[in-house]
């Protein structure tokens, strides 16, 4: 049996040309190479190659572990996931030649370029031992391997080991060993006796042997039959797959397209929002930029419009610009929500008139010398106005000649409570 101390030659992982840098866990404790397809003992955790495992280790009952001596019923082990991830994460170095990279690389890198064993059978190529031991005894398909029948000498191919066993030499050697099975079990007490009874139990043998030949042409027609069935049932299969296949292909492809449109329409109902605001704001800078005059009457009306769900919120709102006449001064009106801060907390509408800049100020007459009266229409039948006036000052700066865009504004700031609005009916 392998120790741990002992490399083998008949099996082994992956040799590298980098060995002193890579961590010694990753290395089989029987071949002493790089791990490959990596296991872990149970008992123990000592890591090995699977086919070292397989081929070092024997499979006996009990089982004793060379490495810690543990006795189990059996020898119990499992792929070592955390070898195989520590494995791909490292880099090598060929041992062969200037290559290095990756593990899993690694080992595409020796099929191709360094697979200097071969299968005298099938003529396949091998970078490991391991790969071609096991491929040897287990998996090639033109393998010969030994009949285990006592007597039954000479190798036989692995493809033809059902023909040889159905073959007349096989039989008869079968036949022979179970002979000397019954004469060395059954203790019979004389050679005649003992010649009587081999013939009696040949007689019998090759009795059952017809019937179950018999059974077997009995059986032969229904299991080709079964077999076209399988055949019939994979191409069957075959087929299924390719149409799920297209199917799964063609709905990719509709999802993608529903998709694509989708985002399009989404694009399209994106550009028709910013449309549609782009036009709310044109209306609006065209409401703010418009200029009005005041009416004959040296009156001027404007409708400001907030639904009961928000005169509960905080609000201020311009008029456009307008005119005392055509080539008179220039204003805008301002009204929004104040709150004057108290033991009360009382809401009022605010509102302020500021003097703009206009083209005609220099034949105008400054500071603006005219009473400002402020209206605020009640429109139910009880016609309860409120109307309130600004008197212009000479030393506030709100009415002297603009020298900037506009001057800075002036209003009421306790017009009316809000109340009175809420409640308005």
């Amino acid at each position: 049996m392998a120790t741990s101390k002992e490399p083998h030659d008949s099996f082994g992982g992956l040799k590298i040309g980098n060995k002193d840098t890579i961590n010694i866990s990753l290395f089989c404790e029987l071949c002493k190479l790089l791990l490959l397809d990596p296991i872990q003992l149970l008992c123990c955790g000592t890591r090995l190659c699977r086919w070292c495992s397989k081929k070092g280790l024997l499979d006996s009952k009990p089982f004793i572990c060379s490495f810690c001596h543990t006795k189990q019923e059996q020898k119990q082990a499992h792929a070592d996931r955390g070898a195989e991830r520590e494995l791909n994460m490292i880099k090598i170095d060929c041992y062969s030649c200037s290559w290095n990279g990756l593990y899993n690389d690694y080992k595409e890198h020796l099929g191709q370029q360094h697979a200097y064993l071969q299968c005298s059978d099938c003529c396949e190529h091998f970078f490991s031992i391991n790969l071609y031991e096991e491929h040897r005894q287990e998996i090639c398909e033109y393998r010969s391997i030994l009949c285990e029948l006592p007597g039954c000498m000479g190798l036989i191919k692995w493809t033809n080991i059902g023909t040889h066993y159905l073959c007349d030499t096989h039989q008869k050697m079968l036949l022979e060993v179970i002979i000397q099975y019954i004469f060395k079990h059954k203790r019979l007490p004389n050679k005649s006796n003992c010649s009587a009874t081999i013939t009696s139990v040949v007689s019998d043998m090759k009795q059952e042997l017809i019937t179950v030949q018999e059974n077997v042409n009995i059986l032969l027609p229904e299991v080709e039959c079964s077999l076209n069935n399988c055949t019939r049932l994979k191409s069957e299969h075959d087929q299924i797959k390719t149409t799920c296949d297209n199917l799964i292909q063609q709905k990719n492809t509709v999802g993608k397209m529903i998709k694509d449109d989708n985002e399009k329409v989404n694009k399209c109902i994106q550009e028709q929002n910013d449309m549609e605001k782009q036009i709310d704001d044109t209306k609006k800078l065209q409401l703010y930029t418009k200029t009005l005059s005041l009416d004959t009457d040296s009156t001027m009306t404007f409708s400001f419009i907030k639904h009961p769900h928000e005169i509960n919120l905080p609000f201020s709102i311009y008029s456009s610009q307008f005119k005392t006449s055509i080539f008179g001064y220039n204003f805008m009106l301002r009204i929004c929500s104040t709150i004057i801060s108290g033991n009360e907390n009382q809401e009022y509408l605010s509102i302020y008139i500021k003097l703009l800049r206009g083209e005609f100020d220099q034949i105008l007459l400054y500071p603006f010398p005219y009473n400002i009266y402020l209206c605020l229409c009640d429109q139910s039948k009880q016609k309860k106005h409120i109307v309130s006036m600004i008197k212009p000052d000479a030393n506030l700066l709100s009415f002297v000649r603009p020298t900037s865009e506009k001057n800075n504004e002036v209003g009421i700031i306790k017009y009316c409570p809000l109340k009175l609005l809420k409640d308005a009916k």
